[in-house]
């Protein structure tokens, strides 16, 4: 909390207000009978700004939608007001209780400066240079192979017209019959609705267009699909809760500006745990893994690129605004 007029936080005018913009130091919940001193609840309030309800959001419901704002403000008020009457009633003094806030706020101090230590680090390392991304994405050229494909799939658990599921063994035949006149050259929309209607679907079937998939991102089987030329045709595979056929149209390198923020990204990321690296280079760690049921020891740092994974946090600061 603040006073009015208290100075801005850095990241609080990113949130922005529901309607008419308001100042960070503007009003939005006036709380009667709440206050930091212990005082009678007839001379005291609590005023709370734009500014607190922002880095309230901040901390306890970053994903929060505009029209949810109002609900957050209540939350906030209420945790406020309970916070205020367990001070008058002195459980703040609480030993047990004293012990579990220090040990919160630590955990907080130390979410907070590791997320710090993060951000300094993205700031300090340098952008990648046009001949970084260059050689990265020649380095790099089987992560950007793109294939255009045709794509025609029965899903195993679409309701038939006797309200029972399609059986396996009749959407592989179905399918295996698909793959060869795919193959001849027939159309593959025909082809997906003449499935669709054999096997008495109860859904529209899917408009087959060209897809483009990437290398990198293609999982399971379907990855089979840069083994093919050309206007050929995969097995039928078995893919998530489906039967699937695809047929390759084109396949070629993805261009370097159609990529370059990604590898930009990517090259950042990788000086970044290099220069973590360094600055870390003392710091290790033996987890228990039986404990922890790890299957061996892991690095303590994660992946290239990874950080503390702790989200931007500011600690909402209490103190009553007396009028």
């Amino acid at each position: 909390m603040q006073r009015m007029g208290g100075a801005t936080s850095p990241g609080a005018a990113r949130v922005s207000a529901k309607g008419p913009e308001l100042p960070p130091d503007a009003p939005v919940v006036t709380l009667e009978g709440v206050c930091a001193e212990r005082r009678s609840a007839s001379d005291c309030k609590t005023v709370i700004t734009r500014e607190d309800l922002d880095n309230f959001i901040k901390v306890y419901a970053p994903e929060v939608s505009e029209s949810a704002r109002g609900r957050v403000a209540v939350q906030y008020a209420r945790t406020l007001a309970f916070s205020a009457l367990a001070e008058q009633q002195g459980l703040d003094k609480n030993p047990a209780l004293s012990k579990d806030i220090e040990a919160q706020l630590k955990l907080m101090r130390m979410r907070i400066l590791a997320n710090a230590f993060w951000q300094n680090l993205q700031k300090r390392t340098a952008a990648a240079s046009g001949g970084e991304v260059q050689r990265y994405y020649e380095a790099h050229r089987e992560r950007y192979d793109q294939a255009q494909v045709w794509r025609l799939a029965v899903p195993l658990t679409a309701p038939t017209e006797s309200g029972h599921p399609v059986e396996r063994a009749a959407v592989k035949s179905a399918m295996d019959e698909l793959r060869k006149r795919a193959a001849a050259g027939e159309d593959v929309n025909a082809l997906q609705r003449e499935a669709f209607k054999q096997l008495q679907i109860q859904a529209t079937p899917p408009l087959v267009s060209l897809t483009a998939m990437r290398r990198g991102s293609v999982q399971g089987d379907e990855a089979k699909v840069f083994d093919l030329k050309p206007g050929e045709v995969s097995p039928v595979l078995e893919s998530g809760a489906a039967f699937v056929v695809l047929k390759l149209d084109s396949r070629g390198l993805m261009p370097l500006d159609a990529v370059r923020q990604e590898i930009e990204a990517a090259v950042h990321s990788d000086r970044m745990q290099l220069d973590a690296a360094k600055l870390s280079g003392r710091i290790s760690a033996q987890f228990d893994l039986k404990y922890l049921n790890l299957p061996s020891q892991p690095p303590l740092f994660g992946p290239a690129g990874s950080g503390p994974n702790i989200s931007p946090t500011s600690v909402p600061r209490r103190t009553g605004a007396r009028q």
